[in-house]
């Protein structure tokens, strides 16, 4: 260290003469700066302690005193930094301050600069995004109606008369005069040409005829289509596409609008026409074959959701008692909410359940709105064998099914809607259908929608439930039943049902789930949890009656069914 500084000191006096040993340093001027210090002030190190009697020795510098007497004096306080000429131009004197510190960015300060250069790149993203878009659809556009279409030209004929720029547009004022308004048959005749239009977009996209409509409308809004039109015309020609527009079905059903309630199937996937089936009380039912997105084909049943309110003497005796509203049942929502519960427990036991918008008519641009489910397998509950009803695998899918209607509030379960497959391998598939009647508020209690009972002539003791029809919970699940169940949270069920029911719907689920629980816990205490190969036995089969499973009553029916 000590030779360092040395040389650091030598190098900067180049022309200090040595001292030789035992020289005698020149006196010091007033000017003679104080020497540097040696290597304890340096380094930190503690000073060395004078001893009683000792004498304290000057510290010693590590230059020469020679040295030291032709080092400059600096005033810090009257320093300047010197004007640097160039090309004979002297720049001006700046003074500094070499104790201002050197300000730096803080790190909030850097955070706030990444956040604003984020926010400007997603900005820009977005307007080469949108611009893309644009281009994408005036392209499409254009292709399809090269002139404007048919609409268009009406209409840009109609403003030339109204504004005439060109002497072929002032002799048709003379001839026509000012066009008139768009009613009556004027109107219709317009209206046929817009759907022609849409229609040749529709061909060119190939897309349902309902997208073409919000394609037409979106260039409308980008100024693609509608330039040099009289404002009243554009005015209609916008109340055309609203008429026909998707948004309007979603708002004559009071559907909301979310991802699970955008169309999954529309005409553009339709293979084979919808044919009507057996029609319910209130909606008819249709079978429909339909493309899959992977190119595969759905056999399907769509069922259309009716805007009209049912009568009084039409309503479902177990949608009231459930607290379904009869002016706005939800049927949508609560099948999707139904699926959507299935899939959270793992019970594969209810159909999978979408909306489409299908045209169950000649007209296209007048679709259904509705629910597509896939067709269910095997037999309806009421033509299988009574013997089906104690296979092993049969027991514990159907209990699967009574579980999640439990949990879903299901009030309408008999044995014409769910299904039983049984497969030449002993393995079972059980499939619920038409869950318009779950999730009513007024059932908190999981087994609220069990069906009156009746005295040994058979005569409904307690005519108020008459309508409902489910049974009591369970007198046995296995032990994946009891996971399923106890693996659920009531955050989790909240998250699945909060954008589909209402909140008294949500918080009813929420009791169900909790009785559903202290029931399993009960039954786990007194040892009635088993095996998922246990359901064959003797012992259990004699625990399932009427009263407590679909399995006991279905399995009454079906025997009682098939006596001479």
């Amino acid at each position: 260290m000590l030779d360092h500084l040395f040389r650091t000191a030598r190098s900067s006096v180049p022309n200090a003469p040595r001292v030789e040993s035992g020289g005698v340093p020149p006196a010091r001027t007033p000017h003679t700066p104080v020497a540097l210090k040696g290597p304890e002030g340096l380094m930190g190190a503690p000073k060395r302690l004078q001893g009683a009697g000792e004498q304290s020795s000057p510290v010693r510098s590590p230059l020469p005193p020679s040295a030291l007497n032709r080092l400059p004096v600096i005033d810090r306080s009257q320093t300047e930094i010197q004007p640097h000429v160039s090309d004979g131009h002297a720049s001006p004197t700046h003074e500094t301050s070499p104790s201002q510190p050197v300000r730096r960015q803080t790190l909030r300060q850097l955070l706030d600069e990444a956040l604003r250069e984020e926010k400007a790149e997603k900005a820009e993203q977005a307007r080469q995004a949108k611009q893309a878009r644009r281009a994408a659809l005036a392209q499409w556009v254009h292709s399809a109606l090269p002139d404007g279409g048919q609409a268009m030209k009406r209409l840009k004929a109609r403003a030339a008369r109204e504004h005439p720029a060109t002497l072929a547009d002032r002799l048709l004022l003379i001839r026509h005069g000012t066009p008139k308004p768009m009613e009556g048959p004027r109107k219709t005749a317009f209206e046929a040409l817009v759907r022609d239009d849409l229609w040749a977009m529709a061909m060119a996209g190939g897309v349902d005829p309902l997208v073409a409509v919000d394609k037409m409308a979106e260039a409308l809004e980008e100024g693609i289509l509608g330039q040099g039109m009289l404002k009243s015309d554009l005015e209609l020609l916008t109340q055309v596409l609203d008429d026909l527009a998707i948004d309007r079905l979603y708002t004559r059903l009071n559907l909301k609008m979310t991802d699970d309630t955008m169309p999954a199937f529309t005409n553009a996937q339709v293979l084979e026409a919808p044919v009507e089936l057996e029609a319910g009380k209130i909606n008819k039912v249709y079978a429909v074959k339909l493309e899959n997105t992977d190119g595969s084909e759905l056999d399907a049943v769509f069922k259309p959701l009716n805007p009209e309110v049912p009568s009084v003497e039409e309503w479902s005796a177990a949608a009231r008692l459930a607290g379904i509203s009869r002016e706005d049942p939800q049927t949508a929502m609560r099948n999707l909410a139904t699926v959507a519960y299935a899939k959270m427990i793992g019970f594969h036991v209810v159909t999978d359940t979408r909306v489409a918008l299908i045209a169950i008519g000649d007209d296209p641009f007048n679709p259904a709105l509705g629910l597509i489910m896939e067709r269910a397998l095997g037999q309806p509950a009421e033509e299988v064998d009574a013997e089906v009803f104690k296979e092993g695998s049969v027991c514990a899918e159907v209990t699967k099914l009574q579980l999640l209607d439990h949990l879903t509030g299901e009030a309408d379960r008999y044995d014409k809607n769910y299904f039983v497959e049984l497969g030449s391998d002993g393995r079972a598939r059980v499939m619920g259908i038409d869950n318009d009647t779950s999730f009513g508020a007024a059932l908190t209690d999981p087994a609220g929608a069990k069906a009156p009972p009746t005295n040994p002539k058979g005569v409904v003791i307690d005519p108020s439930r008459l309508g409902l029809r489910g049974t009591a919970l369970p007198p046995v699940v296995d032990t994946d039943m009891e996971s399923a169940v106890l693996a659920l949270t009531e955050e989790g069920i909240v998250s699945i049902l909060e954008d589909k029911l209402n909140d008294a719907e949500v918080d009813a689920a929420i009791q169900r789930y909790r009785g559903v629980r202290q029931h399993i816990a009960e039954l786990r205490e007194a040892g009635l949890v088993i095996a998922p190969n246990e359901w064959s036995r003797s012992d259990i089969q004699e625990l399932l009656t009427p009263e407590n499973s679909y399995l006991g009553r279905d399995r009454e029916l079906a025997w009682v069914a098939s006596q001479p």
